[in-house]
């Protein structure tokens, strides 16, 4: 790993969550934490140790990592309160909505040129398989 990538101080709201998903999945599926800050690491380009205290003293906490199931735990009205507070008016949620709707919208339009893109690469798939066999077949 380069020194630019040790280096990095700020974690982005992406790099928090990759770590989450991979520390969640890998446990889940009974792995170690060590083995999960390992790929973390090597997929958002920090060290294991950086990953290591992002979780423990920032992210661990947001979940309730006690028995089988990792979930989100549910917000408290402090919680809520504070993320009310950050919106000085109506407008602010509102336009808060809006933003999120489009991305909404977006991302459906997103996904469903993503599953005809699935559907054509299967086609063309079947279409090579075929022609591999014809091509055996007449080779024999």
């Amino acid at each position: 790993m380069d020194k630019a990538a040790e280096k990095k101080k700020k974690w982005s709201g992406d790099e928090e969550r990759i770590l989450s998903d991979i520390v969640l999945s890998f446990t889940n599926d009974g792995k170690t934490q060590r083995e999960a800050f390992e790929k973390a690491a090597h997929t958002i380009g920090r060290t294991p140790g950086a990953c290591s205290f992002r979780w423990n003293n920032k992210l661990k906490s947001n979940f309730n990592t006690a028995g089988d199931t990792n979930v989100l735990k549910e917000p408290t009205l402090a919680d809520c309160i504070s993320f009310l507070e950050t919106f000085e008016t109506d407008e602010g949620l509102i336009a808060e909505n809006t933003r999120l709707k489009e991305e909404q919208a977006e991302l459906k339009k997103r996904l469903h040129n993503a599953e005809e893109t699935f559907v054509e690469l299967k086609k063309r798939h079947k279409v090579l398989l075929f022609q591999i066999d014809t091509l055996d077949t007449s080779l024999q």
